[in-house]
């Protein structure tokens, strides 16, 4: 059966087939068939993955011969974007509240009205997102109306309701000036917007054949990711709004001290031993293999080192460097999609 280690379902069993017909890594990297030739989409995967060294064809058992055209990655750009907006719309509320329960200003502009509104308006993109990569948008209402409990896509959508919830409740508490209610508010946002960041952690967990997408440092990873995402955001939003020199600090130093925190997750995720071959093979693709010029530079130079010391000198370094920040997480949102659907399942 497929992937038995990961409890993959259906489980189907092959009676009397070679172990080396049913498993990608023993079989080798041709670029054609015996017959036919080879969708030129898969070729250049097959290309990428073997020029990373993702692959060891000197263990080959078996040479694919023949099989069905498939789509190489069926995740694409509108799943890292997803997975982007949710990073920003969960960290503008997860830093706002941490503000707020450590004695900010409840009903001020940047903590009371500028969080919860751009936390809303990347809900609504997060949202939108996720519709439209569904094969059937028109059918996004049964993940409402006839929800499959077992499915963390339908735990994710309730999630993301009870937080745009809160985060409507936070700005109207606040444009009524109840800076108690935001107060209050502040409890429940903490975990919701955590768990708006994390629970994608779940979801790609339930694609058991993607072994990269099983790492335990993914939920970590996440969170980090949003709290960056957040007070890049914010940052960005305040110096345009001209707010005052003291808050600006705040939102950079919580930045530089997020970003060395995902610094760290970064280096265990694709440094440290991985649970299998196939994970240690997608880590490669990123940190050794075609993508490392995107990865080193924009993810870590660009993204991540570069915008810590733009944080020390005045508001103007510090609010390029949350640009930066934000596009450096981005790529890497990218990078790490892409690279878990690099080798093949079958």
């Amino acid at each position: 059966m497929r992937k038995a280690e990961q409890g993959t379902r259906p489980k189907v069993f092959y009676v009397g087939a070679d172990a080396a017909a049913l498993t990608p890594e023993l079989q080798a990297s041709g670029e054609g068939y015996l017959w036919a030739e080879r969708p030129a989409a898969e070729v250049d995967l097959v290309r990428m993955v073997a020029a990373a060294g993702a692959r060891d064809d000197d263990r080959a058992l078996t040479r694919t011969v023949y099989d069905v055209p498939r789509e190489p990655r069926p995740w694409g750009w509108k799943v890292a974007g997803y997975l982007w907006t949710k990073s920003v719309a969960a960290g503008a509320l997860l830093v706002a509240a941490l503000g707020v329960l450590s004695g900010g200003q409840p009903t001020g502009w940047l903590l009371g009205q500028a969080a919860p509104l751009l936390a809303l308006v990347f809900v609504l993109a997060t949202t939108a997102l996720l519709v439209l990569d569904l094969k059937r948008p028109e059918r996004f209402l049964y993940v409402l109306f006839k929800p499959n409990l077992r499915s963390w896509l339908v735990w994710g959508a309730f999630i993301l309701l009870a937080y745009g919830a809160v985060a409507g409740l936070w700005l109207l508490a606040a444009l009524a000036d109840d800076a108690t209610l935001v107060r209050i508010l502040a409890l429940p946002a903490l975990p919701l917007a955590a768990a708006t960041a994390g629970y994608s952690a779940f979801l790609f967990g339930q694609a058991e054949g993607r072994d990269f997408w099983q790492s335990p440092l993914l939920l970590p990873q996440l969170l980090v990711g949003a709290e960056v995402a957040g007070a890049a955001a914010l940052l960005v939003v305040a110096f345009f709004a001209r707010v005052n020199v003291e808050e600006l600090w705040w939102l950079g130093v919580t930045m530089a001290s997020a970003l060395a925190l995902q610094a760290i997750v970064l280096v265990a995720e694709l440094s440290t031993g991985h649970a299998n071959a196939d994970a240690a093979r997608a880590a490669r693709l990123i940190s050794r293999g075609p993508w490392r010029t995107p990865f080193w530079a924009g993810v870590v130079a660009a993204g991540t080192v570069l915008p810590i010391v733009l944080v020390w000198p005045n508001p103007y370094s510090a609010v390029l460097g949350a640009l930066l920040a934000l596009v450096g997480l981005w790529i890497y949102e990218d990078l790490w999609l892409k690279a878990g659907q690099a080798l093949p399942l079958s």
